[in-house]
């Protein structure tokens, strides 16, 4: 690269409009400033050793974040932070774009491109160029371009950044979504406040069990798993209660979905069930956004009727706002009908029937209810089984099967869960015999 070329950079890294915010990250200005300190004329060694160590700490900070160099860095500022641009793409297919917004989104993700891919070999050449002594230079270090052994969104590459990517990036935001929906596969409920401006905490590491290293009930897991595909491609899909006995897996089978498809636009929201109150204004944030999202609440058990009570029951059909057309809500109790119901109810009120027909109307207002029941011995059995094989342990099953049995009588009954904390122990000890 001659000084030429750098000037020309320089320009159009001046001339960028849709992402400019990008070039406010720590890592791009520092860039920026080195690129304009080797384009000048009479800049002194003191400046571009400043300059160039701005970059070289940078770099660092991105580092350590877990970003593998300066276009990973750039990318996320792209496609993770809101702006104008974001939000135009995500509401409007790229087709229907103006081809002065597509055409500037080109321009600014080519100059992005060619700023993060100047090498730190090639910078300390333009630094000498510029003024800095050899002698200096010797002293300065040098940036690995990239860490490879960094784990890396598979949505992203650096292909993004050319005048070609546009059309890619455009429909990121179009499948995604924007700011926290696009870096984050799920999030929970927290609350407005300055820390969290959506009340939205993202959680960017959800739980990573499968839909395929789950045992058992296989039918209740295709009917949500078919239901959840609707909702993704756009069709009319199902309100859905899980129920039955505790530890039988029903949250981790909703949680299991979004390892298998949050590539394809699914979001999980965990709304706690002291913040039900807050799910019209959740559905109204999620409204805005193109990507489709599961409505999670765990553990559904109300003692009587309550705001949140109400709340729920709300959303769930009989408000006068409908439900947004990309959003389902899933829950799970260990209760049929939601409701604590105490049998003074059957002898002290007079009108019972309106009494029991409001407490059940919950769980009537959810469209489908997926039964949960306690594993038998064998089935338990099978489940250890299962999650032995999956974790690749070497085992005798006629030694283990009596503690199996025995783990099932101290913690009460048998489940996936129990079997999965089983398993955890057996792992766990194989591997301080192998330490």
């Amino acid at each position: 690269m001659d000084i030429h070329e750098l000037r020309e950079l320089m320009l159009d890294i001046e001339c960028m409009t849709v992402l400019r915010h990008v070039m406010d990250r720590s890592a791009m200005s520092a860039l920026y400033r080195l690129v304009c300190d080797c384009a000048g004329d009479g800049c002194s060694e003191e400046e571009l050793t400043y300059a160039y160590c701005e970059v070289y700490n940078a770099w660092l900070t991105a580092a350590a974040q877990g970003k593998s160099g300066f276009a990973r860095a750039a990318l996320e500022a792209v496609l993770f932070e809101e702006s104008p641009v974001a939000a135009m793409c995500a509401r409007v297919d790229a087709s229907a774009l103006p081809y002065s917004v597509m055409n500037a989104l080109g321009h600014d993700l080519e100059v992005l491109g060619r700023l993060t891919a100047i090498d730190p070999a090639m910078f300390m050449l333009l630094c000498e160029r510029a003024g800095l002594s050899g002698k200096l230079a010797a002293r300065l270090p040098m940036w690995e371009p990239a860490l490879g052994a960094q784990q890396f969104d598979p949505r992203v590459d650096a292909d993004m950044l050319t005048r070609e990517g546009a059309r890619r990036v455009a429909a990121f935001f179009r499948k995604h979504g924007t700011g926290l929906f696009a870096s984050c596969p799920g999030s929970t409920w927290v609350g407005v406040s300055e820390k969290y401006p959506l009340g939205l905490r993202g959680i960017t590491k959800p739980d990573p069990i499968r839909l395929e290293d789950m045992v058992l009930y296989e039918k209740e897991r295709g009917t949500l798993v078919e239901n959840t595909r609707r909702l993704l491609a756009g069709h009319q899909a199902c309100n859905i209660l899980l129920y039955g006995d505790k530890g039988t897996g029903k949250s981790a089978t909703v949680k299991a979905l979004l390892s298998s498809m949050w590539l394809d636009g699914l979001r999980i929201v965990e709304v706690p069930l002291a913040h039900l109150t807050n799910l019209p204004t959740i559905f109204s944030i999620l409204r805005e956004q193109p990507g489709k999202f599961i409505v999670f609440v765990d553990d559904l058990a109300f003692s009587d009727s309550c705001p949140e009570y109400t709340a729920l029951k709300t959303v769930l059909e009989g408000g006068l706002e409908a439900r947004p057309e990309n959003v389902v809500v899933y829950a799970t109790s260990n209760r049929r009908n939601i409701v604590r119901q105490r049998f003074s109810e059957r002898q002290d009120d007079v009108n019972e029937r309106d009494t029991l027909e409001e407490k059940f109307s919950l769980a009537d207002r959810f469209d489908l209810r997926l039964t949960f029941k306690a594993p038998t011995q064998e089935e338990y059995f099978t489940i250890c089984r299962a999650l032995l094989d999956a974790r690749g342990l070497s085992y005798d099953w006629e030694t283990l099967m009596p503690r199996a049995r025995a783990w099932t009588v101290s913690h009460n009954g048998c489940s996936p869960r129990i079997a999965r904390q089983f398993v955890d122990l057996i792992e766990g000890e194989m591997a301080q015999e192998q330490a």
